[in-house]
Order: structure tokens, then sequence, then C-alpha cells
């Protein structure tokens, strides 16, 4: 059985807080790309979503609780994990079609309307990203991404050899993340599909470090020592995040640590289960998703002015459609 901790309130807080900094990189859409602001260039905070993708996905399969059939397993798993997500790609994309193309509506033209309305089902069920075309509703490429290749990495996870297992996903992850010849954030096909395979590949090989780390019996002053860098490492993601910074290098780092050392037993840091720190750290995920329709809307109707009220309404009606989503959408299909 792992000896991995399930759930902790750090973590949970982090993802929240991760999402908030990806919504600030994506002012552009706002028509504010140049205001002058902190948390600039915090799109790489994706990179955190992904190891934690694979991270959980490890610890799923390390469980022993899955049967002999590999393929099966790999795509129930990866059928459970993203139906949950169905709901909100359906009702976003749907809400993000209808403005962008509302001309089209008011003044319907079919042959256009085929053209330009032909994929929205391909990214309502989180295939997009397996295309050329790429998606219209932007966040949705990271859905699409980790859903067409969480299956692969359920696959590498089922490895019978634990150290097969990290040789298989330790090495894309380094390869590719260090290799400077493209840009890590660039999202012409197929590097979309690479960024997420690599990212949860990174997450499985945390989660076999992680269990290392728990199994060696640490002096005081060595969990001190842990302790100290982990909070080291949530003080240098605010620092760079503050100034905008992109250390893309440095920015992984610190999600290793921070992943690796949450999860393991070797630090003096309280493992937190307060249930607000748990919500939000499930709100991230509709947030992430609701965001750029909410941005989009407000940049139509109030164009380039207003500038304080556009950036409060962003954030404040992004939290209230995500969270009521999530409570009409766990009532309506997940309610157990």
């Amino acid at each position: 059985m792992s000896k991995v901790k399930t759930r902790d309130g750090k973590i949970e807080l982090m993802r929240f807080c991760a999402c908030l900094m990806i919504m600030s990189d994506h002012m552009h859409t706002l028509g504010l790309k140049d205001l002058p602001r902190p948390f600039r260039g915090t799109w790489v905070y994706v990179e955190f979503f992904l190891i934690l993708s694979g991270f959980f996905t490890a610890k799923h399969f390390a469980s022993g609780t899955a049967g002999e059939n590999k393929v099966e397993n790999a795509i129930k798993y990866t059928i459970n994990k993203y139906k949950r997500f169905l709901p909100y790609s359906i009702a976003a994309v749907f809400v993000y079609y209808i403005i962008i193309y509302r001309g089209l509506i008011l003044h319907p033209n079919i042959d256009q309307m085929l053209t330009k309305f032909g994929e929205m089902p391909i990214e309502m069920l989180m295939l997009s990203a397996a295309g050329t075309n790429g998606t219209r509703l932007y966040t949705m490429w990271f859905i699409s991404a980790t859903f067409v290749m969480t299956p692969f990495i359920c696959l590498i996870c089922q490895v019978r050899n634990k150290y097969i297992t990290v040789l298989l996903s330790f090495y894309p992850g380094l390869i590719y993340y260090l290799y400077r010849a493209h840009s890590i954030g660039a999202h012409e096909y197929p590097n979309q599909l690479i960024r997420a395979f690599c990212g949860m590949a990174l997450g499985v090989a945390i989660y076999h470090f992680t269990q290392y780390l728990n199994s060696l019996s640490l002096s005081d002053k060595w969990k001190k020592l842990l302790t100290l860098l982990i909070v080291l490492c949530y003080a240098m993601l605010l620092y760079i995040g503050w100034k905008g910074f992109r250390p893309i290098t440095v920015y992984l780092m610190c999600f290793v640590i921070i992943v690796t050392l949450t999860f393991s037993t070797q630090t003096y840091l309280p493992s937190c289960s307060y249930k607000p720190l748990l919500y939000v750290g499930q709100l991230s995920m509709p947030l992430f998703i609701w965001h750029p329709v909410v941005s989009t809307t407000l940049y139509l109707f109030l164009g380039d002015g207003y500038v304080a009220l556009r950036i409060i309404l962003y954030y404040g009606l992004s939290l209230a459609i995500a969270a009521i989503s999530m409570q009409v959408f766990n009532r309506v299909f997940f309610k157990k």
C-alpha cells in the first residue's frame, strides 16, 4: 500500500493560488496586456497542475486496487477521472462559442456556422488538443491534452518493476524541460500533447521519489532542513511571481520540491485538512475553465475603459460562476 499522504490542505491552497496566478497572466484577454502588474508570465503554474495529475495517477495504481488488464485499467481510470470535467467543458465551451460567434447567431449564415461551430463538439468532448486546429476556449487545451495522454501515463504506472517506471517517467520530463530549442509554453501542434505527457510523467517520478524519501529514517536535523527548504521554495515562488520573472527551471525545481516534501512525512509543516482549504482546491479547476469566458465577455461589453472594474469583475465573477457551477454539477451529475 502507498505510504504517501492522500490530500493536504497546503497543496489544495497552492492549487487554488496557482489558478489565480494563471488568471493574472491571462489578463491580456481583458485588454490589459500592457498593464504594469505583478504575477505576469505565471502561465508556468500549468506545470504544477500537470505534476499533480501524474502524481495522483501514480498513487492510484500504487494502491494495488486495479485489475490485471492494464489497458482496461488505464481506460477506466481516465474515464472516471475526466467524466467530472465533462459538464464544465460542455457548458463553458457552449457559452464561449455563443459569445465569440454571436454575430452569426444574430445573422445566420449556414456555411459560416458549419465552419465556425464545426469544432465545438470536439472541444466539448475534450479531444481538441489532438487536432491541429487547437481550441477556441484556450484553457481547454490543458483538459484535452491531459485527457488524451492520461491512458499512456496509466500504462507506465502499471509497469511491475518500479525502477523501470521511474526511468520511463523521469527521463521524458527531464529531456523536455531542459531542452532549450523551443518554448515550453508553445501551443503549436503537437507540443500541447508532449507537454502534458512529460509534465504528468514527471509527477509519476516525483511520487516514487516521495515514497523513497518516506522510507528513510531521517534525523531531526534533516527534517528541520527539509522544512526550511520547502518554506524557502514557497517564498521563492512568491518573489519571482511578484517580480514577473520567468526562470522556468527555478519554477519547476520549486514545484518538484514542494510536491515531494508536502506529501512526505519528513518535514515539520502541519498536515492541514481544513475543509475551506480542500474546497478552494476543488474550486481551482472550474475556475480555470470558466475564467476566459468571463474575461472575453467583460472585454466585449466594457471595452478598454473601467480598468479597475474589469479586474474586480474578472476575479469576482469567475469565482462566483466557478462556485455555482461546481455546486450545481455536483448535485445534478455527481450526487452520491
